[in-house]
Order: C-alpha cells, then structure tokens, then sequence
C-alpha cells in the first residue's frame, strides 16, 4: 500500500496533552516536508473553523485509522461552541472520538483480513519509507552544503587561537579566524611538546609531506588534471631538496606523495657527497625510490619546459645565501628556477625566503612573527594534527583552524 492508498481515510491523531487530540479525513500526505493534512477536522472533539489542518510527523505520538472512505462510519457531530471557561474545561477533558462499538462488524467486514493493528502498523511504516525516499531524493538534488543551517547561537568567536603571551602580529584565514604568529623558540617548544606526547619527526614530516602535496594539486586545478582522459598531459614538478635539513625530507616526501599519483616528478639533489645527511632524509630518499620519480644532481637533467611547480626544500634557516652562493651548483639552480618562470612553493622556507624566489610558501603549526610576504610569497599553514594537549602543555589556547582542508591560506592583519 502507499501513501494514496489512505487519502480521505478517517483517523484519530494524538498530539499529546499540549496539542490535543485530532479527528478528521485526510487530505493529502507530504513526505519531504513531513506533514499530514486533515479535512473536515475535530480538535478534542471540537469542529475547527479552518478547512485545512496540517500537522506535523514530530508532533504525533499515535495514529489510528478508524475508517477507509465509502464505509459507513461517521465523523462525530460538531459540538456547540461555549463560553470560554466552558471551552476550557472541555479541552482539559478530552471528548471520545467516536463510539465505533457499534460499526465494528461493517469495519471488519470492509476491511476483510486487515485487523487495526495491521493497518496503523502499514501506514506507520509506509510513512517511513515516503520520508527516506524523500529525504533521499533531496539529497540527490541539493549538496551537503547547500543543506547546512546558519549559525544563531550568539556571537562567532574568531580568536581561537590564543598564546600565553601577546603577540606582535596576526594574521587572518579567509573565514576570517585570526591566527598569532609565534617565535621560532615557541616553535620549537611546541615540537619538543609533540615529541613528548609522541609526534614523532617522522609523524612531522609525513604530515607535511600529506598537506603539501595536497596544496600543490590545489594549484594545479583539482582532479582535472589527474583524469584519465588527460594522462597526455600530467603535471610536471621538480622537487628541490636539502640532503642536511628536516625542509629536505619535507620536500622529499611530498614528491614521493605526488609521484604516486602519476604526477611527473623530478626531485634535484646537492651534487655533494661528502655532506654528513641527515638520517630523516635518508629514510626519504629511500621511500621516494620506490616511486617513479626522477632523481637526479645534474641541472641539465632537468626539464626545460613545461614545469607546473617548483617545491623548494633547498633553502633553511641553517643555509644561509652567503654560504650557499659560493657554491656553483647552487647559483646554477638558481638560475636554472629563474629562467623556467614556473611558481615555486617553499617547504617551510627560511625568514627571507631564501635565493629562489618563492610565490607561495608552506609553514607548519603557526606563522612565524619575523617571516614577511615580501620575501615567502603568499604565506599558507600546514595542519600537523597536533592534540590540543600539545598546546595546553605550553597554556596555549587552540582550536583548529582548517576545518576540511590540511591548509589554509593566511593574510596579514593590517589592524
């Protein structure tokens, strides 16, 4: 049976002693919205003035069908309207709906197999199943985020984010949550903390890896560029990375990451042996060779054109320019990111940006107060997934501020 199965059946609804009690015929029945109307509807007894009364799936506690159309049961008579004391003493007693002692053989007769139970089981369920296949209709038509309710439970509060200590800048997400930039000796403070609660460096650098690698196919369209139809065309993205740094095995284990997903990577390498490396980068290198990628410490190995991306683990705070402009292989690659005008990411660079001249820059936990736009390009933060016991454990007040992206793009705050 379905829901037109029941139109102009006679029921009795109980709302609960705050609405009453509702006699009448229905309607009609709307699944999306969830509402049954009446006809010719009685209110504890009481003949309402309105033709139509909708009601609410949520406020009904019981349905009972009394009648099926055509039958020979009838509506109650109306009730001569009283005074108002009077009309409140009857709505605090609820009338009977019908007497049906007297119909129960033609209801039985009418309805043949069906008890009573049988029926307000079936429209109980086919109410049910009405509203899913609605509901699930609705979803197929309209997003999750078209579905979402606005927020009125008093103001938004946008400082989430609060240091033991004031902060001389801040910078804002584009949601408008403000962020604190922090010192480098915090910084490391929150590190040590994570490494107690055990975020591993290998935790650290997987999960800058992850939030890299997923901003650099933000950059280059999304999945369009990853589609089958358009494997003639894949990106392209070199990898530059520090054999002595953690930026290094950063920059390393986002283009593993890429590498994975068919993306052509090349990952560049000092052309110096002898350097002691740090061990966290070996272990990179090692999981990078699993892939596809390219590896290489010659810059004619290189590809001239075209390069989607540059990631730049080169530069550190430890490198200084001075140092490494000494080197030819570094002045070389410099050049080499110079000519090829492809929009170069750096992996936590350092405070002045570094030789290789960065549109965007990556950075992990909170900004840094010293690090300007002048010199990393557009500043975004990397979600560590840090516990917010890690901030407690320094009396810093967080809540993050990435919702369902592993970065966020950050702007000066001007105030």
């Amino acid at each position: 049976m379905t829901f037109e199965n029941f139109l102009n059946w006679t029921v009795s609804i109980d709302c609960g002693s705050s609405i009453g009690n509702y006699q009448g015929e229905i309607k009609s029945i709307d699944g999306i919205n969830q509402t049954l109307t009446l006809k010719n509807a009685f209110l504890n007894g009481i003949l309402l003035d309105q033709e139509l009364i909708i009601i609410k799936s949520k406020d009904i506690l019981d349905l009972n069908l009394l009648s099926q159309p055509g039958s020979s049961f009838q509506i109650p008579k109306p009730i001569p309207k009283k005074s108002n004391q009077d009309l409140s003493q009857q709505q605090s007693k609820p009338a009977p709906i019908a007497n049906n002692n007297g119909n129960k053989s033609n209801r039985n007769s009418s309805l043949k197999s069906w008890s009573d139970e049988d029926i307000n089981e079936e429209m109980k369920n086919r109410l049910i199943i009405e509203s899913s296949t609605k509901t699930s209709q609705l979803s197929d038509k309209y997003r999750c985020d078209q579905m979402i309710l606005e927020h009125n439970n008093g103001p938004i509060d946008y400082e989430q984010i609060q240091l033991p200590v004031p902060t001389t800048k801040k910078y804002l997400t584009d949601e408008g949550l403000i962020i604190p930039a922090i010192n480098t000796e915090l910084r490391d403070k929150l590190f040590n903390a994570g490494e107690y609660y055990g975020y591993s460096k290998e935790r650290r650098i997987e999960s800058m890896g992850r939030c890299t690698s997923d901003m650099c196919l933000h950059l280059l369209g999304g999945t369009q560029r990853l589609l089958v139809k358009n494997r003639h065309q894949h990106p392209t993205i070199i990898v530059l990375a520090c054999l002595t740094e953690i930026q290094g095995a950063y920059a390393i284990s986002a283009g593993r990451i890429l590498a994975s997903r068919n993306i052509r990577v090349y990952l560049y390498l000092q052309p110096n042996t002898n350097l002691i490396r740090n061990n966290l980068v070996e272990n990179e290198l090692q999981l990078f060779q699993t892939t596809q990628g390219i590896l290489t410490t010659n810059v004619s190995d290189l590809p001239h054109s075209p390069v989607d991306l540059i990631l730049n683990g080169l530069d550190s705070a430890n490198n200084s320019d001075s140092v490494l402009f000494a080197k030819p292989w570094y002045r070389e690659i410099v050049q080499y990111c110079s000519r090829l005008q492809a929009s170069v990411i750096g992996v936590d660079p350092p405070l002045d940006g570094g030789a290789i001249e960065c549109k965007y820059s990556l950075v992990p936990l909170l900004p840094l107060v010293a690090m300007s736009s002048k010199n990393v390009g557009r500043l975004y933060l990397c979600d560590l997934s840090f516990g917010q016991k890690v901030f407690q454990h320094l009396h810093i007040r967080y809540a993050s501020p990435f919702g369902a992206k592993s970065f966020v793009a950050l702007h000066e705050n001007s105030n």
